[in-house]
């Protein structure tokens, strides 16, 4: 099997699922009981609690796993200057960060009045604004500014990478990790204090890209067992919630580690061969960044608008507000679409 092939059938396609499963996810929020979260249904429903205590290790970790997987293979296939990597970088995560935050997070929350994550209590628009372009108030967005800080740390040891030293990788980044729960924890701007699991998780992606050959290799009852053992204690994680310190530096790792083994698998049995052709994964994964981009105000406006009427029903309230998101999200994106492509007429006129 070629490497391409693998980037191809599981790693890049996987990243459209787990976006997926986190507007998913967010639908059921008011459900977990959430102290964070103020959009609360007035009944807690255990199953969205276990579920969500699960996405909460796994789908983000899965996510940046790929994006260390393929920054690797990055590094292999591609000759770039660190400089280029940063700015492509910014580009690609900071560009989006801040023009969503201009002209959606802070106007759409403040004119609803959206107590979100980051968002000062009643905050005007002054107010949101200066606390979005600081990277306080981000909401859903945290993911950009987390992201670009772990991408950036390892586009800085690129040389160390490329030249295969995976144990002093390892323990550079352990102690990049360890430093930001140390002494960053509480910094309140762009959301370095979030970097610290992720820094493994991306490590983690790149490895396996190194040896991705040599792992393909391990026999199916294996990789089953191990899938079985990180899934386990995953389960234990969300079940006992312990509480000492670096301890998502450990479990996101290893919520990491079950997605991969969870999709090679799938990957090795055609499954996701099958799932990756259907013309309803061919949409999702069109449109993946753009529903994403926009579907967090719109989780928020249709659990409002549901709550009179489904909220004692939780399984009915969640599906129906996420179709509806996604329902919202793609007409705003094919507006976008058409709004940007009407631009270019006009500029090329």
């Amino acid at each position: 099997m070629k490497r391409g092939r693998y980037q191809i059938s599981y790693i890049t396609n996987i990243k459209t699922v787990f976006l997926m499963l986190i507007i998913l996810w967010h639908s059921s929020l008011p459900y977990e009981g959430n102290p964070f979260f103020t959009e609360r249904a007035s009944v807690t429903w255990n199953v969205a609690a276990f579920t969500g205590g699960l996405f909460n290790v796994t789908l983000i970790s899965g996510y940046v796993f790929c994006s260390g997987y393929l920054y690797a293979r990055s590094l292999k296939h591609k000759d770039r200057t660190v400089f280029m990597m940063i700015v492509e970088r910014a580009e690609r995560l900071l560009t989006p960060y801040y023009t969503y935050g201009i002209v959606l997070l802070v106007p759409v929350y403040t004119f609803l009045d959206i107590n979100s994550f980051g968002r000062p209590v009643h905050s005007g628009l002054a107010e949101g604004y200066k606390t979005m372009l600081l990277g306080q108030f981000s909401d859903y967005l945290w993911f950009f500014w987390m992201l670009f800080w772990v991408a950036l740390f390892f586009i800085l040891i690129s040389p160390l990478v490329k030249k295969n030293h995976p144990a002093a990788v390892f323990v550079i980044t352990l102690a990049a990790a360890v430093c930001v729960d140390l002494f960053l924890a509480d910094f309140p701007y762009f959301k370095i204090s979030q970097t610290a699991p992720y820094l493994i998780c991306y490590f983690e992606g790149a490895l396996v890209y190194t040896y991705e050959d040599k792992i393909r290799t391990i026999g199916v009852n294996t990789k089953r067992i191990a899938m079985a053992v990180l899934f386990a204690i995953l389960v234990l994680f969300v079940i006992f919630t312990p509480s000492f310190f670096g301890v998502y530096d450990i479990v996101r790792p290893i919520g990491a580690l079950f997605d991969y083994f969870l999709f090679v698998l799938l990957d090795d049995n055609r499954v996701w061969a099958r799932i990756s052709g259907s013309k309803l994964y061919g949409f999702l994964k069109e449109y993946r960044m753009d529903l994403y981009l926009l579907h967090m105000p719109w989780s928020y406006v249709t659990f409002r608008l549901l709550k009179p009427y489904i909220e004692n029903i939780p399984w009915l309230c969640i599906t129906a507000g996420f179709l509806l998101t996604m329902a919202t999200a793609y007409i705003l994106a094919k507006l976008k679409i058409l709004i940007i492509s009407g631009i270019r007429k006009d500029s090329d006129g």
